[in-house]
């Protein structure tokens, strides 16, 4: 074993048992700090534990503290001690599960929104219940736990939260959460169950503070609503954990230590001002912090692993990503592979795609084109699944996919890219092709993955680049990287959308033979291109596309001759 680790590993062991030993040494006041400090370090990681990978601000932490702190008050005195919390954590995931399926789809500021308002809901009801069922607002507690046992209760839950969120980062989940915070679309194109990971964590981290709140509650010998619900929580934890720093698991860790310091000498001294300090000490760390404190100290240090006993554990204990279904065998060469019928899809009074009717074998390269805003995006976004149709079907080797999410399109064998390019900024280029990979039918991980993603960026001439964040590449860079990670789900289909825009004459032709290996692989590709260079040197035949239907298919001279596609794209006068 690694010296460095043996060190570092006896470090963590000495650190642990001074931890366990603290309450044997340390006075009231010191104790109640030490508590105060374990209860946030375990709020606050928990948070980030959904919260730092995606970017979904939540504010639903005081809900399920209060959850936790609730049942104890309710069952305390009528069940064991140990049942009590395995009662609070089932409750939590229960109202999880319901919360998360309801909510997880809003994001941005409507996400905020919500999940402040979960914890004044959950006390409104709590309030109700109260004093319409149990006639008396609030409850005393009398459980049999001291101050030493709330100490090394919360110093358990802390470990194992540290350990979660080890785990969770070396795991496929822990990738999928990242490309998620990073372009939720582009994870789904990944083949990434974006609603099935984002739920999974979210109850994990709603487990661990309700537990929270269960075993802090008998430090109360009164509890209520407003005590129990109460949206200070939830605030101190987010600025405990910005100010530290989300993205890491330990960052969380340098926000609580000094701001439980802070908050309590504010608290002590200026009581009457202490939401308004709390605000401005908010405001200030995130103008002045807007990595956190982590952000500050391990700038260039590596964020995700695929590979090693960590990830092999980790993938092993998860088990949160379900593998997707094993393809059927490929399509013999020259059979039809995808093909569409009267695909319709409207957005209001405006009919972007009409009835259209396409299809394309295997090994071919079909183009799909068209002046701008004739539905040319818009199909491909039917066909992957980004959009729903109003109607029409799709079929992928004779079976229907219309309608599928597009995560399940992606491993069924259908990878794109984007008009706009979608590459995943701050994970390196390996990281995002690895996303590709990790997510596929059939999956690739740990060691493997990494190699063969270096394989693939090789592949696009990115090779130099591989260790490199995605933000700093060159826009040409981006579309090739983009490439690489649609190869990287090993697709049946492909679908360029101008992938080949931008290109000066030397990168056009390097785009334009890599583009016919593929085919000549027997890749079938659909293309939306304005290139006609490249439409006439690639294509084996063309669909052409005109508000919304086609009006040509056939090989690129004859449909580019055709007078109603050149009255498409010039007009009547020079038709």
């Amino acid at each position: 074993m690694n010296p460095a680790s043996v060190a570092r590993g006896a470090s963590g062991l000495l650190l642990l048992a001074a931890l366990v030993a603290f309450p044997l040494a340390a006075s009231g006041y010191y104790l109640a700090l030490g508590i105060s400090v374990l209860s946030y370090t375990v709020l606050a990681t928990a948070w980030a534990l959904f919260s730092g990978p995606t970017r979904y601000i939540s504010l639903a932490t005081a809900a399920f503290f209060g959850i936790g702190a609730y049942t104890v008050a309710v069952l305390g005195e009528k069940l064991p001690w140990p049942v009590v919390l395995a009662v609070a954590a089932i409750i939590a995931f229960v109202v999880a599960l319901v919360v998360g399926l309801s909510t997880l789809r809003l994001a941005g500021i409507y996400f905020v929104i919500f999940t402040f308002g979960l914890a004044e809901l959950v006390r409104q009801v709590v309030t109700w219940y109260e004093a319409n069922v149990h006639r008396s607002i609030g409850r005393y507690v009398f459980v049999d736990v001291t101050q030493n046992m709330i100490y090394w209760q919360l110093l358990a839950l802390a470990v194992l939260v540290f350990l979660a969120g080890w785990l969770v980062a070396r795991s496929r989940l822990g990738l999928a959460l990242r490309v998620i915070g990073e372009d939720e679309n582009a994870a789904e194109h990944c083949g990434i169950d974006t609603t099935r990971a984002k739920l999974a964590v979210f109850a994990l981290s709603a487990i661990f503070m309700t537990l929270t709140g269960a075993i802090m509650a008998p430090r109360w010998t009164y509890i209520d609503p407003v005590i129990s619900f109460n949206a200070v929580t939830s605030f101190q934890t987010l600025i405990m954990a910005l100010f530290g720093g989300a993205g890491r698991l330990y960052g969380p860790l340098l926000g609580v230590v000094p701001l439980v310091l802070l908050f309590e000498v504010l608290g002590a001294n200026f009581p009457n001002t202490f939401s308004i300090l709390l605000g401005i000490v908010f405001m200030l760390i995130v103008y002045a912090l807007p990595q956190g404190v982590v952000g500050l100290v391990a700038r260039g240090l590596p964020r995700f692993r695929t590979t090693g006993t960590g990830a092999r554990v980790a993938e092993h204990l998860g088990g949160f990503m379900k593998d997707p279904a094993k393809r059927p065998e490929a399509a013999d060469a020259g059979a039809e592979l995808l093909a569409t019928q009267d695909l319709t899809r409207a957005f209001g009074g405006l009919v972007a795609v009409d009835g259209l009717g396409l299809s394309i074998r295997k090994g071919e390269i079909l183009g799909l084109i068209g002046p701008n805003g004739s539905g040319k995006t818009t199909a491909l976004n039917l066909i992957s699944g980004a959009l729903e149709p109003d109607a029409g079907e799709i079929r992928l080797r004779g079976r229907s996919i219309a309608g599928r999410k597009a995560h399940r399109v992606a491993q069924a064998g259908i990878a794109r890219t984007f008009q706009l390019v979608r590459v995943l900024g701050s994970m390196s280029c390996v990281e995002n092709v690895v996303a590709g990979l990790a997510f596929r039918s059939p999956k690739v991980w740990d060691a493997a993955a990494e190699r063969e993603a270096r394989a693939l960026i090789a592949r696009v001439g990115l090779e130099d680049k591989a260790d490199a964040p995605a933000a700093q590449l060159t826009y040409i860079d981006q579309k090739r990287l983009e490439l690489a990670r649609a190869l990287a789900l090993k697709p049946e289909v492909l679908l360029l959308d101008e992938w080949l825009a931008g290109l000066n004459l030397s990168e056009l032709n390097e785009g334009i033979a890599l583009v016919r290996s593929l085919r000549d692989e027997g890749l079938s590709i659909v293309m939306v291109e304005h290139v006609m260079d490249a439409i006439r040197s690639l294509c084996d035949r063309c669909v052409v596309m005109n508000a919304g239907r086609k009006i040509g298919d056939g090989p690129p001279a004859v449909v580019l001759a055709d007078r109603e596609v050149v009255r498409a794209y010039l007009g009547d006068a020079d038709a």
